[in-house]
């Protein structure tokens, strides 16, 4: 099986445009987190891990007749929380997954700001 490993940096960006930043981080810096690019009837990317049996959070991308379908798999080894679909057409669209299991569904929000911990920084850091 093909399978090509890589380190991708972290995203600092939105952190130098906080309220109260003190000091100014690099775009993108350290800590490098691994991925898994892996055949897998289409492509599995894992996030986080080199390790395609391990736990982490996974993209799996497969082709359509007239398009692409991507599963989301934010908690590793089990279902997908939702599904998003790219026509060769330029149409695309998100389905949530029906919540049964341990994954939650996707929710669709109109910002990125209804996440404020996703960019905010660790405790005690400036």
């Amino acid at each position: 099986m093909r399978e090509a490993r890589f380190w991708a940096p972290t995203y600092y960006g939105t952190q130098n445009e906080m309220p109260g930043a003190v000091a100014a981080r690099p775009e993108f810096g350290d800590p490098d987190v691994p991925l898994l690019v892996r055949s897998a009837a289409g492509l599995r990317i894992v996030l986080g891990s080199h390790d395609h049996y391990g736990d982490a959070p996974d993209i799996q991308v497969e082709r359509r007749p007239h398009g692409w379908a991507i599963f989301l798999h934010p908690v590793g080894l089990s279902e997908a929380s939702g599904y998003v679909y790219f026509l060769d057409d330029g149409r695309s669209y998100l389905v949530a997954e029906a919540d049964v299991g341990p994954t939650v569904p996707i929710r669709c929000i109109r910002s990125v700001e209804e996440i404020p911990e996703l960019d905010r920084p660790d405790a005690g850091e400036r």
